[in-house]
């Protein structure tokens, strides 16, 4: 029944503003209100969460070794296995710094949809990590069968807000010249981009 009452309620909204968004907009159009009940039956919208998890970390500057966050969940044995991908030369503290970020992030995500979850801190991965054994690996690309290169290799039991540390005997794996060749090319198409974005500001400013 609160099922059928949450797609109901959906239908009217869309109806209203042509579409159920993310966050609650008034029809008066005003600024976003989030709702902070708790409500029962939400299910959420993974396919939403892995774009912001993309947006948030892939071709960030505060994550620089980071390629892909990965993760597949297991609703019935109550587990998640997240594998994060990142570059060659990535050091074991960058890999948990990554990691400890990614976790709280998929946590916080979830409790942005759900509010019946607690959102994460310095101290806790949060409320769906309560719920949610967590396997969770780090490790460079191209190493799936290369474990001596692993940057973590842990399981992190629900509940218990164990501390992600490097994987014991890690080695970091040394970049090579086609890793250096893509850092360059991807350095030298931001160049352009901003050289381009320069280049219209100019041409669009009115002459005096």
């Amino acid at each position: 029944m609160m099922k059928n009452k949450a797609i109901m309620i959906c239908a009217m909204s869309a109806m209203l503003l042509t579409g159920c968004t993310k966050s609650n907009i008034l029809a008066s159009g005003g600024p976003a209100e989030p709702v902070f009940e708790t409500q029962k039956g939400i299910e959420l919208d993974w396919t939403q969460i892995n774009t912001d998890i993309d947006e948030e970390f892939v071709d960030n500057e505060q994550y620089p070794m980071a390629l892909s966050v990965n993760y597949s969940l297991d609703k019935e044995k109550k587990t998640i296995d997240m594998t994060l991908m990142v570059k060659h030369g990535t050091t074991p503290e960058q890999a948990v710094e990554f990691a400890d970020a990614a976790v709280k992030f998929l946590n916080d995500e979830v409790a942005t949809q759900d509010f019946s979850y607690e959102r994460s801190s310095d101290k806790s991965f949060g409320g769906f990590f309560k719920e949610y054994d967590l396997n969770l690996i780090v490790m460079p690309d191209y190493t799936m069968k290369e474990k001596q290169y692993w940057l973590v290799d842990m399981q992190i039991p629900k509940g218990s807000d164990q501390t992600i540390v490097p994987k014991e005997g890690a080695q970091i794996m040394e970049t090579t010249a086609a890793d250096e060749e893509e850092d360059t090319d991807a350095e030298e198409t931001e160049e352009g981009n901003e050289t381009n974005e320069t280049d219209e500001t100019t041409q669009s400013a009115p002459s005096k």
